[in-house]
């Protein structure tokens, strides 16, 4: 994906799952972020930060007034690289230069790769210097673990080892810093085009040289470092300085990830944004030896591990292909949930540093269990089920503590980490009913049929009660919160701070209007539609709304009230947000009762906001802004997609897959290639005669296929 940088500056990543470096697209590395203020770009190799950023400065002594830092006309993003070009504002000179990043797999550092060329008739005799701004410092509260960043980094030239080496005054992380060809070296507190806040230090080299006509001429830096010792940052320096074509073994590790689940439909656009939010995938996968790997949440501010933004992904994740980054997060969160709470809550975030600063909202309890078993069912991992069956049964248990009253709707906050909304909500209600029924299956599965039987009455009795109670018949809406008049009167300052801003007013209003017509409930509760959050498409989402209340629900949540024009509104009175997670859910909702073209339509509208921000990516916040790459755009695209359009099923604990097509009429003909399931792949190739499907399936497991719907004719291989 190629850009223009002269009209914007967004932001792009270039890592592997130990590094990511962040800047912007015009090659800059401006100070931006606010979980730690305007530090969240550089090259950061989690849990701490190694430089602020690197700048290049070029002066062609041939050409007239020709000597500037370089600033980027163009970016281009691939998988497995960056490359930037340089021309349009080095006046005269007769140099292209271009720039190229990898991170090399499995590597603690990064190669940045200048290329300068001569396209004119003349000598162009040259200098460059290349300044890195060292800035080692720890990631967001780390102060709660007692560490600490250091009062001044210190930076010296090694000469046996012929790199710069950086360290941290209090602590034992180290930068290492090479370049290929010996220069002029210089180190010191002295900056380049950008001023970058903290206790950084920086070093340079600098280079002089000559080009005839038609001559290149490259330079090489290597930039890695360690956490943990000298040693480690000087040993991954010298694994950088190799010579070994990393970019060919690079491009390969995503051939392979692309060339699963692929994707063959006519709309050509819409087959390449699938493919690429494969890819967006893979970049935020996270590895540290000490704390684990595992899919982060979103980056810049986010590049942490989540439970709710996890048990999100991880369903895409499943339908990418990729079990061994389901598996290895589910157990990450399982482990630390298990360390930091003990008592069965599922924490909802763990810094790349070990700490968790909240330890769980109370639907993640609940959506762990269901993606444990989604997990098994998808590859049927008896030994993980097993392995996490114990901390399930205390997470089953923590659940049913949290309903106090025993109405059956669990208390505490929900996905809408909002302040206040920390009651009976519905997406808390609709995954723990959804838990319920995965325990029992799971119960089942182990022989265990009373406990079973148990849960199986408990999910159809929560169902049963999210259905009557949490239904407005009157809105023909679900509500988002079970509560009563007095506790949400006690809360209205807090609801009506939130409405500061766009449509505030009204929405006030709203809220107010509620309570006075409540006013006589008292303690009596009942359910509220407060927000219009997005989540009261949960019993959709889910598929245990009956099918005449979710056709009306989902006919008045595809109108211009619920639906703006990147997707669906996080919240439908202030119609101030869209994110990626809101849509995908509401594309996910109407797939479940057979709404494909609703789907797709909201998909595309999705789709509007790829590359906006950031070439190859869809940004947290439609249209681009938030995250600039964020995980759960995964369970957005690949979960209608591969789950519920082409209607893959797989299903371990009855040994079978199940086939139930939905397609959407736009889509006349189409392929779902190599997609992973079970102990083997399936491809499944289709096209539409009339309102007739008709499908052919290759199928490479041990699993029979099981084709369900009507008007599908299938043809098995």
């Amino acid at each position: 994906m190629k850009v223009d940088t002269r009209a914007t500056r967004p932001q792009y990543v270039c890592g592997n799952e130990h590094v990511k470096l962040i800047g912007g697209l015009d090659g800059y590395f401006p100070d931006f972020g606010h979980h730690l203020e305007n530090e969240m770009g550089g090259l950061w190799l989690y849990p701490i930060k190694l430089l602020d950023g690197f700048w290049l400065r070029f002066i062609d002594h041939s050409a007239q007034t020709v000597d500037c830092y370089i600033k980027a006309d163009q970016f281009e993003n691939y998988p497995h690289k960056n490359e930037f070009s340089y021309h349009s504002g080095l006046g005269h000179t007769t140099v292209d230069i271009k720039r190229s990043e990898i991170a090399p797999e499995k590597i603690k550092g990064i190669i940045v790769t200048y290329t300068f060329e001569n396209y004119g008739k003349e000598t162009a005799v040259c200098s460059t210097e290349f300044i890195a701004r060292v800035n080692l410092r720890p990631v967001w509260l780390a102060e709660e673990l007692n560490i600490y960043d250091g009062k001044q980094d210190e930076i010296c030239y090694d000469e046996e080892k012929k790199c710069f080496l950086a360290k941290d005054s209090e602590n034992p992380w180290y930068a290492a810093l090479s370049c290929d060809l010996e220069g002029e070296i210089r180190t010191g507190d002295f900056f380049g085009p950008e001023y970058t806040v903290g206790n950084g230090i920086s070093c340079a080299y600098q280079h002089d040289f000559t080009l005839q006509p038609g001559e290149t001429k490259i330079l090489r830096f290597y930039l890695a470092g360690s956490d943990l010792s000298k040693e480690e940052a000087l040993d991954q320096l010298e694994v950088l300085r190799k010579d070994k074509d990393y970019e060919t073994e690079k491009r390969e590790q995503y051939e392979e990830i692309l060339a699963k689940t692929k994707l063959s439909v006519e709309d050509k656009k819409f087959s390449e944004i699938f493919d690429w939010v494969k890819v967006n995938t893979q970049w935020l996968v996270l590895d540290h030896e000490k704390y684990g790997r595992g899919i982060m949440a979103g980056i810049p501010e986010y590049p942490w591990w989540f439970g709710c933004d996890s048990f999100y992904t991880l369903q895409g994740v499943l339908a990418m292909g990729d079990f061994e980054l389901c598996k290895d997060t589910l157990t990450l969160i399982h482990d630390y949930s298990k360390k930091i709470n003990g008592n069965g809550r599922i924490v909802h975030e763990i810094l790349p540093n070990g700490y968790c600063p909240n330890p769980g909202n109370t639907q993640e309890t609940a959506h762990f269990v269901t993606m444990v078993w989604k997990y098994y069912q998808w590859t049927g991992d008896k030994e993980f089920l097993e392995y996490c069956l114990d901390y399930i049964k205390q997470a089953i248990s923590w659940l049913r503590d949290q309903d106090e009253d025993g109405d059956l709707f669990p208390s505490g906050y929900g996905i809408i980490e909002i302040a206040g909304l920390n009651m009976e909500m519905i997406d808390t209600a609709v995954y723990t009913c959804e838990a319920y029924d995965c325990y029992a299956q799971i119960a089942k599965l182990f022989g265990d049929t009373e406990t079973s039987r148990e849960y199986e009455t408990l999910y159809q009795d929560t169902k049963d009660k999210i259905n009557v109670e949490l239904w407005d018949e009157r809105e023909g809406l679900y509500c988002d919160t079970f509560a009563s008049y007095e506790t949400i009167s006690q809360k209205k300052d807090v609801l009506l701070e939130q409405m500061k801003g766009f449509k505030s007013e009204k929405t006030k209003k709203y809220i107010l209007q509620l309570l006075e017509e409540r006013k006589e409930d008292g303690t009596k509760e009942r359910g509220w539609l407060l927000n219009r959050n997005w989540v009261i498409n949960t019993p959709m989402e889910v598929g245990i709304a009956p099918k005449e209340k979710a056709k009306i629900a989902l006919e008045q949540m595809h109108t211009h009230e619920f639906i703006g024009t990147y997707g669906m509104y996080l919240n439908a009175l202030r119609q101030d947000a869209t994110m990626t997670i809101s849509t995908g859910a509401m594309a996910v909702a109407q797939l479940m009762y057979g709404n494909a073209n609703e789907a797709l339509e909201l998909l595309k509208k999705m789709f509007q906001s790829f590359s906006m921000s950031t070439p190859g990516a869809m940004s947290e916040m439609s249209p681009d802004y938030g995250c600039f790459v964020q995980a759960w755009t995964t369970y957005s695209v690949f979960l209608p997609v591969v789950r519920l359009m082409f209607g893959i099923n797989p299903m371990a604990s009855e040994k079978k897959i199940v086939l139930s097509p939905c397609m959407p009429e736009e889509w006349r003909e189409g392929s779902l290639e190599e997609v992973r399931v079970l102990d083997g792949t399936i491809s499944i190739f289709y096209h539409r005669e009339g309102d007739k499907i008709k499908i052919k399936v290759k199928n490479n497991t041990s699993y029979p296929v099981e084709v369900q719907g009507e008007d599908i004719e299938a043809l098995l291989y």
